[in-house]
Order: C-alpha cells, then structure tokens, then sequence
C-alpha cells in the first residue's frame, strides 16, 4: 500500500492513513504550518488542565548537531539508563506476539535477514537521526508525573499526529529517545527536574521508500472490547 501524501480532511482519514513514517523526504515544513500544528495541539485535554508537557522543537543547525551526536553513540554501542523502560518486563500474551510480528513484518520490507544482527543495528540507528525528517520534537515532563500526566502527554502526542496529516505531514512518535539523557540534556535546555518521556519525527513522508508501505496489524473490536445493555 503507497503511502498516502494527501492531507486528511477529517479525522477518520487521518487516523486511517496516519502511520509511523521511517523515511522522510529532503524537504522543510514551512514554519507557519509547524506552530500552527503545536499551537492547536496545545487545546489537548488534560487532567485538572496541568499540561504537563514541554515541547523541545529542533530544525536546522541544532537539529544536525543533535542528531550527529546521537548517531555517534548509538553505532558505538554505548548505552544508558532509559528514563522509563519501552516495555513491561516478560512483555505477554498477545502483545509480545503483537511486537514481534511487526518486527519481523519491517525487517522484511527493508530486506534485513532476522539473523544479521549488524544489518538490524544499522537499521535502528536511523531513529537516532529522526530517519532524516526536518522536525525533531523531544517532550519532557516533571519526573513527580505520575501514570495519570503520563497519559495526558500521549492525547498531546496523539494531536499532534492528526494534525499533521491534516496538514499533509506524517510523523513517526518515538521513544527512543528516552534513552539518550545525556544527548538531550547536552544540546537543549531542559528543565531542572525534567526527564525525557517521548520524542516525534515531523516532515513530508517518502512514498518511495519500501519501509513506508508498511501497515501494522490491529485487533479486531471484538478481541479487546466488551459491550454492556
């Protein structure tokens, strides 16, 4: 399925051709349209209207420099404590088998062999480049959030992936970044007290590249609803 470019002209269209994005074209988002997308965003509900998020955008020059420095550690191999873990521990039925199938599904699409461990490292790296979008965001919270901010924080990220389609944009939310403290406390000016909780390539998608064709599963209602009379 080619990635569809077309801005969405309502939310039901955004949602259905919204996905994550891991190739983005050479190509600016005009600055008008990008405040215009976070300043809209900032309407997000949140409990007892805390907003609990700041939002760290990244273009140009600090954008190169972010994203070398990330590259730099990340195929060095070094690693750091993530602010929060992608993952419960012994992740189980049906969401370990969710994750690994669309593993396997990406890894297919770009032609990476399950067993070539240096092709897959070179492969992840890419998130350490915003896989070359123009727009990087970093959203950090207070480290006193607790479950409940947290969530508010994903309705904002939400906002900002349907507004972006609506602008013609895709997105790729990555939380990847939560484990990289010392690339983002180095190159942005980050809160005392703050921690990274998530991070968001913005730009125009490449319908040419193969991994944009990619489409991950969902559940079916039935499997993950109940409905009361």
């Amino acid at each position: 399925m080619t990635l569809n470019t077309t801005p969405s002209t309502d939310v039901t269209d955004a949602l259905e051709t919204r996905i994550t994005v891991r190739a983005f074209l050479d190509k600016a988002v005009p600055d008008d349209m990008l405040r215009a997308i976070l300043q809209t965003a900032m309407r997000s509900p949140s409990g007892g209207n805390l907003q609990p998020w700041k939002i760290h955008v990244m273009r140009g020059k600090t954008l190169a420099e972010f994203k070398a420095d990330a590259k730099v550690k990340t195929l060095s191999g070094q690693m750091e404590e993530p602010s929060h873990p992608a993952y419960p521990a012994n992740l189980w039925e049906p969401h370990r088998s969710w994750r690994y199938k669309l593993g396997m599904d990406m890894y297919d699409k770009i032609g990476v062999a399950r067993d070539d461990k240096i092709g897959r490292m070179m492969w992840l790296a890419n998130n350490a480049t915003f896989f070359d979008a123009p727009v990087g965001l970093i959203i950090t919270g207070d480290k006193r959030l607790e479950m409940p901010q947290h969530m508010d924080i994903g309705i904002l990220i939400q906002s900002i992936m349907l507004l972006a389609r609506e602008s013609g944009l895709h997105t790729a939310p990555q939380g990847w970044w939560r484990n990289w403290p010392s690339v983002t406390s180095h190159h942005l000016d980050i809160d005392k007290g703050h921690e990274v909780l998530v991070g968001m390539a913005i730009g125009y998608g490449d319908p040419e590249a193969r991994v944009n064709d990619l489409r991950a599963d969902r559940a079916e209602l039935v499997e993950v609803s109940k409905f009361y009379d």
